[in-house]
């Protein structure tokens, strides 16, 4: 009888063995110490802010020139990672050239066609360097801040051309850019 008991006893000790690697426990004592495993996955986390409209105002009569805009704004990024920018517009890509962005008329039959440059903190190529319709920007660092220590850390340039402002009809022009902020 005492031989079938020890087996028993062997046996449910084998058993418990695997669960035990995940957690050390502890043994009855004057102290015990045990110890237990902690896993956590971050994942990419990021965010756009502190933008703000561009108005041009109005181009005619005595006007010359290129018009071109500035907005700053802030890009946070969990871990202060990288990102890229990947622009698109309520228009579309432009009718005439399909890597630039356009205004459309309100009457809907004239565009006026605009480039846009992304500046901030490079971590690859040039940081003031055109960006092509639905084009990824070149990668830039983002702020460890999702208000960029109330500052900004990136800018977006909108150039357009006189010529393309000579050539467009008597109209209000107006588009909504989308900046997709992707981690990298």
């Amino acid at each position: 009888m005492k031989l079938v008991k020890l087996t028993l006893i062997f046996c449910s000790s084998v058993l418990l063995a695997p669960l035990a690697a995940a957690q050390t426990q502890g043994s009855l004592g004057a102290t015990s110490t045990g110890q237990i495993d902690l896993d956590l996955e971050v994942t990419d986390s990021v965010e756009i802010n502190r933008l703000a409209n561009i108005d041009f105002g109005s181009y005619g009569g005595t006007s010359t020139g290129d018009l071109g805009a500035s907005e700053a704004y802030c890009v946070y990024v969990n871990g202060g990672d990288d990102y890229a920018i990947t622009p698109t517009s309520t228009n579309g890509a432009a009718t005439d050239d399909s890597d630039k962005f356009h205004l459309l008329g309100d009457n809907g039959a004239d565009q006026i066609m605009y480039t846009i440059k992304f500046v901030g903190a490079a971590t690859g190529a040039s940081s003031a360097s055109v960006t092509t319709y639905n084009t990824a920007s070149a990668t830039f660092q983002g702020s460890t801040s999702r208000t960029c220590n109330n500052a900004d850390n990136a800018q977006l340039h909108i150039d357009i051309v006189e010529s393309e402002l000579r050539e467009a009809s008597t109209d209000t022009y107006q588009d909504t850019l989308i900046l997709l902020v992707n981690p990298v």
